[in-house]
């Protein structure tokens, strides 16, 4: 007897059980492509969602620098497109590029009415920026952009608007400091008018002849009239003149002395960003 062979059984064959196999293999690579195709397509979608929400920052802090040099929020090109022209934008800022070109939403109201999202208010002056998301329809409340009412966490797993904003709160904040160094700035320039017009002897001091009368107590005096404005030259020509003894007024909320504009008799801060740009950027100039 030979007990190394072996039989198939009658109505089976090798060749059919390849085809078994094959077929088993070809479903789980089946599986296998719609679960990468499904992977990549959610990832896609969030590095499109990430993308979106940048842009749309970009905008958000173009309108706070806005905001910061006049104290007032830019109004919508018509249709509620974003003020390219207002916020110094590229074209392409007022599109959501990321979800086939469609305009994002802007809204905004400047001491006007009431602006709510997910029903609380963000004050009546504020800002709300909407994209409508990959699938191009603006949702729930953002269907309506007249109504002065919009959402932002949606009550449905499809909702998938995407929103920010900038409430009336954020914005007084920019309020405060800017009229810290307006205040800041109105005495630093009355200051400087003070030694420009009494210290044309040049010696870094403020006259002080009583009653016009020259040569009494500062020998050389103010005489001539003459307001010499070539004399102030930033904030120490002030402090060596004695004009200034509060040191809370020499520097702005971030700490950088404040610039003297020498044309314009005037000084000016340099902003968030601390650079002197001639009264450009984002520098600030009452």
């Amino acid at each position: 007897m030979n007990l190394s062979s072996c039989r198939v059984a009658p109505g089976h064959s090798h060749k059919g059980f390849a085809l078994l196999e094959l077929a088993i293999a070809m479903a789980i690579i089946g599986l296998l492509t719609v679960s990468v195709v499904g992977l990549y397509a959610t990832v896609a979608k969030r590095q499109r969602e990430v993308k979106t929400k940048k842009e749309m920052e970009s905008i958000r802090e173009a309108v706070l620098g806005y905001y910061q040099s006049y104290l007032l929020l830019p109004s919508p090109d018509p249709g509620y497109v974003v003020p390219i022209d207002d916020l110094d934008l590229p074209p392409a800022a007022q599109r959501d590029e990321i979800y086939t070109g469609k305009y994002y939403a802007y809204v905004s109201s400047n001491g006007g009415d009431t602006l709510k999202v997910d029903g609380q208010s963000i004050g009546n002056t504020a800002l709300v920026l909407i994209s409508s998301g990959s699938d191009l329809e603006f949702e729930e409340n953002n269907t309506d952009l007249t109504d002065n009412e919009y959402t932002q966490e949606g009550t449905t797993a499809a909702f998938d608007d995407i929103l920010i904003y900038i409430s009336g709160r954020e914005l007084a904040s920019f309020t405060a400091w800017r009229r810290e160094i307006e205040e800041e700035v109105a005495v630093l320039d009355q200051a400087a008018a003070i030694l420009a017009d009494n210290d044309d002897d040049g010696d870094g001091l403020v006259d002080e002849d009583p009653g016009g009368q020259c040569g009494v107590e500062d020998p050389s005096g103010n005489c001539d009239g003459v307001t010499n404005w070539g004399l102030v030259s930033g904030i120490e020509s002030l402090v060596n003149a004695g004009l200034l003894w509060n040191a809370d007024h020499l520097v702005d909320p971030w700490g950088t002395d404040y610039c003297w504009d020498s044309s314009n008799h005037r000084f000016y801060s340099a902003g968030p960003n601390r650079t002197d740009e001639g009264c450009g950027g984002d520098d600030i100039c009452p």
